[in-house]
Parts: structure tokens; C-alpha cells; sequence
């Protein structure tokens, strides 16, 4: 029986960050060779579609895709689920959002935008100046965006938006505040799906978490849940360690708080070659 490997991207896959590549070379020889034997491969991650699509220039072998945590789902190149946030219900929680709380962007992944910023004008040039700056040493795994406040209303009132993500700032004590806001909102707006990712809130539809979607995905491509082995390293792959728990292994450099919530620890992605295609069972040697 065929196994599969669902695998997250930043932090995970792509760890550590290449220049010229999205992939490390040796990540990219393990999932040849574990594709190569007869099992499967499943990208888990909350970036768009159109972005994961360009990794099959580097992988060089079919995968199928869980994209904006499982709002999109592809299997051997068709689209398999396809999910939006109900505008009206988004627009009303981002208003009360905003209202209170005032962060300092909203990004948006909709239908044919994969992403769009949307910058508080009191703090725009200075969170516009810094995410630019990160962005560049993104390389290759930069994610096309826009900035425009009016085409980010525009897509909220009548796009099909998959996700949001919403910033409130930098510096250390801003990621134990939006961990504990993320709980707010899960317990609040129970209607929508909430992660937290460091400094960022994630928002995907109802039923659309990482774990929800790679559960879909198993079960309608005929899976075993012992034959379905997850990887990732942040608060929105927590979903997937919980699911899949016994085949589930943390990035060892994830938060202490993440990494509790999965069975397994792993440095880098192509370590799991001893464990999953060579049986060995030991703990990773380093």
C-alpha cells in the first residue's frame, strides 16, 4: 500500500532558506526518492496555489496540493475542494477587528490574487518599509503581492477570498499576543477557522484547517490514517499533528509550544528518508 507524505512549507520543506531554490537539495532527492518508491506527495501549506504550483520545476515529480489550509485541495491535478469565507460574515468580523484592535495589516488571498496587503494608513509606509525588506530575503520563495486598500474592499465585498492573515506588529511580546488573541477569536467567531503563526493571525472558512483538509484529502483518496505521516513546525500545522498524531513529526527549531502537540521531532525534512523508506525507527541521529 502506497504511503503519504504531507509536508508544510515555510519553516518546514523549505528549511533552511535557500537562494537560489525554494527547496534544499537534499529535501529535493528525498521526495524524488520517496515518490520514486511508490508513495505519495502532498504539499500542506497556507500559500496559495498558484505560488505551490512553481515547485514542480524543483520537485520534478507529481504532487498534489493542500493550498490556503485546505480552502483549495488538488489531487492529480484537479480540483478536488474549492472553499470562500462568506463576504458578509468577513467583512463584519474584520470591522470589529479593526475597531478594536487596529493592526497594522490585513493580507489577503482570494481567486486570482495571491496576495493582497491592506496597510493601516497611520502605519502604512513604516510596515509597507520592513515587510519589503523581509520579503527580499524571501529569494525565491517570495510570494507575488500587491498593496492597495481598494482592491483589498473590492475582493472583500465580492472576491472569493480563501484567506486572511492579519498583523499586529514586531517585536517578541507581539507573539504571545496574538497567540492568546488567536483563542479569543476561536472561542468568539466560532463560524471561521483561526491559527496563529508567530505575529500573525491566520482566517480561513469554516472546516478549512490544515488537519481538516488532509483528513478530506485521505479519505477521498482511499488512505489509512497509519499510512499518512505529517511534517510542519507552526501553530496552523498544530491541526495536522493532532489528526494524524501518531505519524506526526515537529520541526525541532519550531516553538516549544508547537512542537508539544506532535509526536516526533526532526532537523531537516530528508532525515525522515532513514525512518520512512529504510525502516529505521531510532530516533534521528544528527
Amino acid at each position: 500500500m502506497a504511503k503519504l507524505l504531507a509536508t508544510d512549507l515555510d519553516g518546514t520543506l523549505f528549511y533552511p532558506g535557500q537562494i537560489k531554490t525554494c527547496i534544499p537539495k537534499k529535501n529535493i532527492k528525498f521526495l524524488q526518492r520517496w515518490i520514486d518508491s511508490g508513495n505519495r506527495l502532498i504539499v500542506v501549506t497556507s500559500r496559495s496555489h498558484e505560488f505551490v504550483d512553481k515547485l514542480k520545476d524543483e520537485i520534478k515529480r507529481p504532487f498534489d496540493v493542500v493550498a490556503c489550509s485546505s480552502a483549495e485541495i488538488y489531487a492529480d491535478g484537479n480540483l478536488l475542494r474549492d472553499v470562500a469565507i462568506p463576504n458578509k460574515t468577513l467583512a463584519e468580523i474584520l470591522t470589529i477587528i479593526n475597531d478594536d484592535l487596529k493592526p497594522l495589516s490585513y493580507m489577503m488571498t482570494t481567486k486570482g490574487y495571491p496576495c493582497i496587503i491592506n496597510a493601516n494608513r497611520e502605519v502604512g509606509n513604516f510596515f509597507l518599509f520592513f515587510y519589503r525588506i523581509w520579503k527580499f530575503f524571501q529569494f525565491k520563495r517570495e510570494e507575488p503581492f500587491i498593496v492597495s486598500n481598494e482592491k483589498f474592499l473590492e475582493q472583500l465585498n465580492n472576491g472569493r477570498v480563501y484567506k486572511i492573515m492579519i498583523f499586529f506588529g514586531l517585536g517578541h511580546s507581539k507573539n504571545k499576543f496574538t497567540k492568546e488573541l488567536n483563542k479569543q477569536f476561536r472561542s468568539k467567531y466560532s463560524m471561521l477557522e483561526f491559527s496563529w503563526t508567530t505575529k500573525v493571525i491566520e482566517i480561513t472558512p469554516y472546516g478549512c484547517n490544515k488537519g481538516m483538509g488532509l483528513k478530506y484529502y485521505t479519505e477521498a483518496m482511499g488512505f489509512k490514517k497509519e499510512d499518512v505521516y505529517v511534517v510542519g513546525d507552526s501553530g496552523n500545522d498544530i491541526s495536522m499533528f493532532t489528526e494524524f498524531y501518531e505519524n506526526s513529526y515537529c520541526m525541532r527549531h519550531a516553538y516549544t509550544s508547537v512542537r508539544k502537540y506532535a509526536k516526533h521531532t526532526v532537523s531537516r525534512v530528508y532525515k525522515l528518508e532513514k525512518m520512512l523508506l529504510k525502516g529505521d525507527n531510532n530516533n534521528e541521529q544528527n
